[in-house]
């Protein structure tokens, strides 16, 4: 059983048209993606600025080192596929903390 020509012609431009419709809706999906990714980093960008205004006026902020090494040993054990990008974040945050200016009595 042979298809005509015409139905076999017609059966390629379906799948044609598809095609293009299923590649616009993974194009949507990435580019969602994208912005998604984007917003996200703005958002941490904010709340690190804001954080680190309230970490470099804080009186105590050895203490706060501490505490925050604490979380961050916590968060990387939880989240080992992260720890590793994390790694940096995390001196940036050391250092706004007094990481190296504190005494050696830790």
């Amino acid at each position: 059983m042979s298809q005509s020509p015409e139905h076999s012609s017609e059966s390629g431009m379906d799948q044609d048209e598809e095609i293009r419709e299923t590649l616009e809706v993974h194009r949507q999906s990435i580019q969602g993606l994208v912005e998604n990714q984007l917003m996200l980093a703005a958002q941490v960008h904010v709340l690190q600025a804001a954080l680190a205004t309230v970490l470099l006026h804080h009186g105590d902020r050895a203490t706060l080192l501490r505490t925050f090494k604490g979380y961050m040993k916590i968060s990387k054990e939880s989240t080992p596929q992260l720890a590793k990008h994390m790694e940096a974040l995390e001196g940036g945050m050391q250092a706004l903390l007094g990481q190296g200016t504190e005494p050696d009595n830790q």
